[in-house]
């Protein structure tokens, strides 16, 4: 079978992450805020304050320098506070702000409009079944670590 760009699963992932990330991305900018920071914040929202920076990496899957790239854009608009470690000074952990914890629900708002657009044309059974196979295709990838 000859592969081609069309059909090509990966292509279509990326041109999705594409038109998601700018849809994100324009909405979020009002806020002063892109993708990649509310992609932080929503992990602070999710599992807790007081993060290490290498915990959120880990989830994020994304290098220590990109992420701390990241917190040094949250810090400066106010979003979030770095704190040293109590019992290991060489450990920051990272803290909501008031301003971060107010944003919650207006990015989740971004969250529900943009997702309604990609399921739009998609029954529920079809979405469904796209993110069994999304999941299923990218635990494949983990494998391959």
């Amino acid at each position: 079978m000859e592969m081609t760009l069309e059909g090509s699963i990966s292509f279509w992932i990326k041109k999705m992450y594409q038109k998601t990330g700018h849809l994100f991305n324009d909405r979020l900018a009002q806020y002063g805020l892109t993708t990649a920071q509310v992609e932080v914040l929503s992990l602070l929202w999710s599992h807790g304050d007081g993060q290490t920076q290498k915990e959120l990496h880990e989830r994020l899957c994304i290098r220590p320098a990109s992420l701390t790239k990241v917190l040094d854009m949250l810090a400066a608009g106010g979003w979030v506070e770095r704190k040293q470690d109590a019992d290991d000074a060489r450990v920051n952990r990272i803290f909501l702000t008031e301003t971060g914890r107010s944003i919650e629900n207006v990015c989740a708002e971004i969250l529900r409009e943009v997702e309604r657009l990609v399921r739009k044309n998609l029954s529920s059974e079809e979405a469904a079944i796209l993110l069994m196979l999304l999941k299923k295709s990218e635990s494949s990838l983990e494998e391959e670590k």
